[in-house]
């Protein structure tokens, strides 16, 4: 009789412990610092993009390379665009009392195609600060092209300054020849001077010939001060072992030479040059810092 007491209270016991334990574990509670917070989206912003009812579509350029992007926002004051393709721009554009908004984003020279992220200004802020609480629902995708006709007026623009550079070389090498004509006319009437005065008396030979040694000499050390300008302009070239510029110019039209703060940084190259004078000529800048 005392077993089948004692055979109970050790199972009721049990039976007890197990319910209290089952309880304990069904209120127990995670911490807040061992969960992610859900993401939400933020409340009572509206974001539409005036023409367009999707969120992601394409606008083409005027001849002028500008597209001009509007809409209205509701519940904030600024509009948030950040550049993810053919560059990394960012900016916010400031919204009329109405909330309707306008913005003219013109496409830089040598890039058809860019894309932008469009969102609203506080709800970029939130996600920044609080990436694992907060998501996107007003986040628009758009993507600007260049026209044709603005694909064609840069390129006619290209073909003129290439044309105009080629009439300039030519003009400088006609100067150079006419130059190089008439010294040697000069050289030959010197010669034939020297040669007259020669004959009508010897003194008057001995003196030509010096004048003529002297003119010579000068001409010569001309003629090699002018080969070794030639050859050493002063401007140190960047260039690797197969004689390739290594001068990085960006899709913002900086240059950016090696060893330089961005030059590693750049990645969107868009021409290569081997000196800072030949970035220059073709548009492009040193960076501000």
């Amino acid at each position: 009789m005392k077993r089948r007491i004692v055979h109970n209270f050790v199972i009721t016991f049990v039976t007890v412990f197990l319910l209290l334990g089952f309880g304990a574990l069904n209120n127990c509670q995670p911490t807040s610092g061992t969960v992610f917070a859900k993401e939400q989206a933020v409340k009572g912003i509206k974001l539409h993009i005036t023409g367009k009812h999707t969120r992601k579509f394409t606008v083409v350029t005027n001849s002028a390379g500008k597209a001009t992007v509007s809409g209205r926002i509701q519940g904030d004051k600024r509009v948030f665009f950040k550049q993810y393709k053919g560059g990394y721009k960012k900016f916010s554009v400031r919204a009329n009392k109405k909330g309707h908004f306008k913005k003219v984003i013109k496409l830089q020279k040598a890039v058809n195609k860019v894309a932008y992220a469009i969102d609203s200004n506080k709800v970029n802020k939130l996600i920044k600060k609080h990436p694992r609480k907060y998501v996107s629902k007003t986040i628009v995708h758009l993507t600007i092209k260049r026209s044709s006709a603005s694909q064609a007026s840069q390129k006619a623009a290209s073909q003129a300054s290439s044309s105009a550079k080629a009439a300039s070389i030519a003009s400088s090498k006609a100067s150079s020849e006419a130059a190089e004509s008439s010294s040697r006319a000069a050289a030959i009437s010197s010669s034939q001077a020297a040669a007259r005065a020669a004959a009508s008396s010897s003194a008057a030979a001995a003196q030509a010939a010096a004048q003529r040694s002297a003119s010579q000499a000068a001409s010569q050390r001309n003629a090699q001060a002018n080969q070794a300008a030639a050859n050493n302009t002063g401007e140190q070239e960047y260039v690797d072992a197969n004689g390739n510029g290594l001068i990085k110019g960006s899709v913002d039209h900086i240059y950016h030479v090696p060893g330089s703060t961005y030059y590693n940084r750049t990645k969107n190259v868009v021409q290569w040059f081997k000196t800072v004078s030949d970035a220059v000529k073709a548009g492009y800048r040193a960076p501000l810092r």
